[in-house]
């Protein structure tokens, strides 16, 4: 797909998206797919959030750590290859 035009690859995409969700709608009805997408988004909003708490707790701990020696590289490369040892 690679070696199609951008917008051959723009239409091969769309195409296939519309294909995709006419065939689910009219499979299972709107409202089943409403509510369906719904969920999922709703669940990957709480993922994400849980995910970007701890990415965001431990950034604070690498920084905290970072500030208990005294600056020296080798010296944090070291105390970081002891943990993982």
């Amino acid at each position: 797909m690679e070696t199609l035009p951008y917008e051959a690859q723009m239409a091969l995409v769309s195409a296939l998206t519309a294909f995709l969700v006419g065939g689910t709608v009219s499979a299972f009805g709107a409202p089943a797919v409403i509510g369906a997408t719904r969920l999922a988004v709703s669940f990957a909003l709480r993922r994400r959030f849980v995910t970007g708490l701890g990415i965001s707790a431990l950034t604070g701990l690498g920084f905290l750590g970072s500030g208990l020696t005294n600056g020296s590289e080798a010296e944090s490369v070291n105390i970081l290859a002891s943990l993982f040892s």
